[in-house]
């Protein structure tokens, strides 16, 4: 006869095995979901791009004034210490 621990002991490890498994499957799950939502994403950024009617000059003119919106504004470290 097989000990109590022995038994517990095996079912603990075929769970242990099985929610690997699952796991393995919920990772690839969701990694399929991050690259739907990506492509959706471009989709749509594509489609709002082909419907503006401007050069890619312009488009580029536009990037570059909201990138330097968000960028932090610069600020001299030496005036900062003399404070």
């Amino acid at each position: 006869m097989r000990d109590a621990f022995e038994v517990k002991r095996e079912r603990i490890r075929a769970d242990l095995t099985n929610a690997r498994e699952k796991a393995s499957q919920w990772q690839a799950r969701a990694r399929d979901l991050e690259r739907q939502l990506t492509e959706l994403e471009n989709t749509e950024i594509l489609r709002i791009v082909h419907g503006v009617a401007s050069s890619p000059e312009e488009l580029r003119g536009l990037l570059d004034l909201i990138r330097a919106e968000q960028e932090p504004p610069q600020t001299n470290l030496t005036d900062q210490k003399e404070e």
